[in-house]
């Protein structure tokens, strides 16, 4: 999927300028290029596709002239490059862009090799405040280090990362379940592990009373997303952190074995389908498609790739778990970073274009849902769940995405064999993470 960083914006007249710490005619001369690896936007080139990217680009074209500065977002690399550019042209000193575009694990890799600026020293935005534009905290707060903020991200959910569950309406409904019933026990606040697994074993179904499991709740795969969705669903991490920000291994918790135990318990049941021995990597998404499994574990993205399945489909959050007080999901975001090349009044600079750059043209809180409407085959999905993934208070960042070398696989892969303790397992593979985790400290 090609990420988007620019908001989803509507309606209403040109805003009146209400943000940070700089006069505007500080930008005056300045040419800034937002470098990433999806695509080009340039107000003086743009041709707008309906009303609401007419209205950007107008504001865009505004904020420049009266400024007396130019800005555009430009694709310098592929994905596959991105951060090799970003760092080999930042060592250099002559960085490809003003500001990266970076996958959150890029990001780590720049600030270890001391190539990104901490944006936090800088006066000219408010990271703690929603207006004009909402900084992520949670992104900001997990790349700071000694109190020093490497990056930064616009919005919540920008980057559809945060991992849910898609249902099959038509085999809820032959099962004989409601086929919004997922929907409605989300927002009765009913929507939990244990009303999750009574589902999963109505929707592994012997239709013809064969012996042979005809459709599946879900499949065993991808188990990473499935041990993903269970742990934040339970309030727990891989990768926690300390109070000086130190990454710790979270795996030997009460939530996270948890967790573990009720992965297992589902493959017991005999709810998930196995991969069979012949299949193509990515099987699961298929059985899902073609109407064999009730149920897909995955990122928001996935929207995306069910755009042409032929039976209807919803989209929820992951159920609650016991440990919980709150329906909780992981998620990460792409982020944008500063390379270290420039002084602080360049910064300074910099950081108030962004912020006029990603000011919305209509604040209306709303406007993000219009185009993922068209994504999703009712509007349940968007106004309830797609709201709560935009929501900070449910949210957690992928910790381990900051780990190199790290790979969750070595406990999600194995979790649908093991039959021993579940803290075996975790026990198993955490002097590998422990010392991983204390490179990653600086800790040799």
């Amino acid at each position: 999927m090609v990420p988007i960083l620019a908001l989803v914006l509507l309606t209403a007249g040109l805003p009146v300028w209400a943000g940070g710490g700089k006069d505007s005619t500080s930008l005056k001369g300045m040419d800034i290029v937002i470098g990433n690896w999806w695509g080009d936007w340039d107000s003086s080139t743009r041709k707008a596709a309906n009303d609401a990217e007419e209205k950007l680009i107008a504001y865009r074209a505004k904020i420049q002239k009266d400024n007396g500065f130019t800005m555009r977002e430009k694709n310098i690399a592929s994905w596959e490059q991105m951060a090799q550019v970003a760092a080999t042209s930042t060592m250099a000193g002559k960085p490809a862009a003003q500001v990266f575009c970076l996958q959150p694990n890029w990001a780590m890799m720049l600030i270890n090799r001391k190539l990104l600026y901490p944006v936090n020293s800088s006066k000219a935005v408010d990271f703690t405040s929603s207006k004009p534009v909402e900084w992520n905290k949670d992104v900001i707060d997990s790349l700071t280090f000694d109190g020093k903020a490497y990056a930064f991200s616009i919005g919540y959910g920008t980057s559809r990362h945060a991992t849910g569950l898609f249902f099959n309406k038509r085999l809820f409904r032959e099962a004989g379940l409601d086929p919004n019933l997922p929907y409605d026990m989300q927002k009765a606040g009913t929507w939990t592990w244990d009303a999750f697994l009574d589902l999963c074993k109505k929707l592994t179904r012997d239709i013809n009373n064969t012996g042979i499991i005809d459709t599946y709740a879900m499949t065993q795969d991808l188990s990473t997303d499935i041990l993903d969705a269970l742990v934040a669903s339970n309030g727990a991490n891989y990768i926690g952190r300390d109070a000086k920000g130190k990454f710790t291994n979270a795996t030997n918790t009460p939530e996270f074995l948890q967790a573990l135990q009720f992965g297992i318990r589902l493959k017991n049941e005999g709810v998930l389908k196995p991969r069979p021995e012949i299949s193509n990597w990515d099987w699961y998404k298929s059985e899902f498609t073609d109407g064999k499994t009730a149920m897909l574990v995955s990122p928001e993205w996935m929207a995306n790739d069910l755009q042409n399945m032929k039976d209807d489909w919803g989209y929820v959050i992951f159920p609650k778990g016991p440990s919980a007080k709150n329906y909780r999901y992981s998620t990460d975001e792409n982020v944008m970073a500063i390379p270290s090349t420039y002084k602080p009044d360049e910064v300074d600079k910099i950081l108030y274009a962004v912020q006029l750059w990603y000011t919305p043209v209509d604040q209306d809180s709303d406007s993000w849902k219009i185009d993922l409407y068209n994504q999703y085959r009712d509007s349940r999905a968007v106004d309830e769940t797609l709201s709560i993934f935009r929501d900070p208070k449910y949210g957690s960042i992928k910790n381990y995405i900051y780990i190199p070398g790290l790979e969750r696989g070595d406990i999600a892969w194995a979790m649908w064999w093991w039959e021993d303790d579940p803290a075996q397992l975790v026990e198993s593979v955490s002097q590998s993470w422990n010392d991983l985790i204390n490179q990653a400290n600086g800790i040799k």
